[in-house]
């Protein structure tokens, strides 16, 4: 993807574990889209960032409300299915 500012290539840099590249392509997003905040909540998941995962995932789920739906059940935020803020995001 070299350069390329696009979700699939932070999705790309995300599975790689290059965390810092995946932020940065993601802040350069053109036109971020409900997809583009629900990577950056998949990277603060991964990087334990638990309030990039919260306010990446509200927004995302503002735009794309069955984003909500697809949380509740994906693994990349197992350990925030306790947490009371993200439970509020879901439900």
């Amino acid at each position: 993807f070299g350069d390329a500012k696009t979700n699939s290539a932070a999705l790309a840099q995300i599975l790689a574990k290059d965390y810092n590249k995946a932020k940065n392509t993601l802040a350069g997003v053109e036109k971020p889209d409900a997809y583009t905040d629900y990577l950056m909540a998949v990277l603060g998941a991964r990087t334990n960032n638990s309030s990039m995962v919260t306010s990446s995932l509200k927004s995302a789920v503002a735009k794309e409300p069955a984003l909500a739906k697809k949380a509740a059940t994906d693994l990349e935020f197992s350990k925030f299915f306790t947490n009371a803020d993200f439970m509020s995001i879901i439900k």
